[in-house]
């Protein structure tokens, strides 16, 4: 039997086809309950205050907040998310208290993109910024103490290059924080997921997961150095996968335990992250807990 044809050299990186793509999705919501779910999981349903309030309460952001608290970002000092499509954490963020954050996103678009968002940021009084044309980010003076990124690494087509050019705008000593990045490590893997991506193949976008070594690696050659991460399983993968409830008992107490650990000894984790990527390369195991994590924290280095 053939082996299916895989589409690569024709995904598209292209706000339209994702504002697209979601406009059907939603429509299709209405009948089909798997395309309903995927589109929330996303929280890019029709009501898009709805959404955004829905993430705001969800168990991701209360996770997110918690562990920028406890790996030490700054609520008062610049905090700059890149990537962040509609938005929905750069509001959350403002929303809950941070003085100044900015949105970096190049789609402008009202589902997909910066629309929406746009319509609320008054309220913020100046505390959330919305930038959509790249070069006038890279080209203005301001810096930041911390960057965030959610699910949008594996995006990059040259993660070196641009990982250098934001270490351009984070500031002496600034951190970058990873979230919910897309991982494989065989070409057996990546295909897998390419084809079970519910849009990359029905819709041309650009998807493509990386090894987490070539995501630590491509980083750190930019001048940046792993500082922590936080495991698979940590918080019942709320921060990696769409789930509401805070898992068992037991989880919740050894979450507690770690969540101590990344406040003291975060070095433990990056420790296990390279002993546990180390073991599956030199030894052929398949460990996955912290070779491949929920979040990476890097610093800034001279």
């Amino acid at each position: 039997m053939a082996e299916r044809k895989i589409e690569f050299y024709g995904l598209k990186e292209d706000p339209a086809l994702w504002e697209h793509l979601i406009e059907e999705e939603i429509a299709a919501s209405d009948t089909n309950p798997v395309a309903k779910s995927v589109v929330e999981s996303m929280y890019w349903e029709k009501d898009r205050a709805q959404a955004f309030q829905r993430f705001y309460d969800s168990l991701d952001f209360t996770q997110i907040a918690d562990l920028l608290n406890v790996f030490g970002i700054s609520r008062t000092d610049p905090v700059c998310e890149i990537g962040g499509g509609s938005g929905q954490l750069s509001w959350s963020l403002a929303k809950d208290g941070f003085a100044q954050i900015d949105l970096l996103e190049p789609n402008p678009l009202f589902f997909t993109g910066t629309a929406w968002l746009k319509t609320q940021i008054a309220q913020f009084e100046g505390r959330l910024g919305i930038w959509n044309d790249l070069g006038a980010w890279y080209a203005d003076e301001k810096t930041y103490r911390t960057i965030i990124t959610r699910n949008c690494v594996h995006h990059f087509p040259n993660i070196p290059m641009i990982a250098a050019a934001i270490r351009q705008k984070v500031r002496h000593g600034g951190t970058w924080v990873l979230i919910r990045e897309w991982y494989a490590d065989t070409a057996e893997e990546m295909r897998a997921l390419m084809t079970g991506h519910p849009y990359c193949q029905k819709y041309g976008v650009y998807e493509f997961p990386f090894p987490a070594r070539y995501y630590v690696g491509s980083i750190e050659y930019a001048g940046f150095k792993l500082a922590a991460v936080v495991q698979q399983g940590w918080g019942n993968n709320a921060l990696s996968s769409y789930v509401s409830s805070p898992g068992s008992s037991w989880n919740q107490r050894m979450s507690k335990i770690w969540r101590t650990i990344f406040r003291k000894l975060p070095s433990l984790t990056v420790a296990l992250h390279r002993f546990e990527d180390w073991c599956n390369h030199a030894l052929h195991t398949r460990f996955r807990r912290f070779s491949r994590p929920q979040m990476m924290v890097f610093k800034r280095i001279d």
